[in-house]
């Protein structure tokens, strides 16, 4: 993993990206960055505390406009492409299912649902996809545009969908 005076080195990094919480963000040898993306291992957020881990791996491509959010903590393998306009997040803000936060702001609730996600080397996900708290790939997987995506896929397989389901075994 690289480093530039203590900042996460990309091989390119786009115009208009950005980068929060550098000290627990690792990037991995020829990953490239492209615009407008958004990165972000959040170690506070209203009055809870996180150690959060963000890991990039060798030879990783982000293109236009990729949020990565982390509380816990995300994995990407080595070998990753990811499309334009993907959110990969291992949180939420409240849980709803219960009704207690339903009155309260989104942005206010305490961050909830919180699981470290894992993509395995090679993984291919679409424009569009979002990747939720929980979620983990193996090796070779192919998400498709706009799939939203809380599952664990053992095998490389191709997932679609909202939700989410495997349509195809590789």
């Amino acid at each position: 993993m690289w480093r530039i005076a203590g900042q996460p080195a990309f091989a390119r990094r786009g115009r208009a990206s950005k980068i929060f919480g550098w000290r627990a963000i690792r990037v991995g040898k020829r990953a490239t960055i492209g615009d407008a993306c958004w990165i972000q291992a959040v170690e506070r957020y209203g009055g809870q505390s996180f150690r959060p881990s963000i890991s990039i791996g060798d030879d990783v491509h982000l293109s236009d406009a990729v949020h990565i959010s982390a509380v816990s903590s995300i994995e990407i393998g080595n070998g990753c492409l990811l499309g334009s306009r993907i959110y990969i997040g291992d949180h939420a803000h409240g849980d709803s299912a219960d009704g207690a936060h339903r009155a309260m702001s989104p942005a206010r609730r305490p961050l909830a649902r919180v699981e470290p996600i894992r993509i395995g080397d090679d993984c291919w996900i679409c424009d569009g996809a979002v990747i939720l708290a929980g979620t983990r790939l193996a090796p070779g997987c192919i998400v498709a545009a706009n799939a939203v995506v809380r599952l664990t896929a053992d095998a490389a397989c191709v997932i679609a969908g909202n939700p989410a389901t495997i349509v195809k075994r590789l």
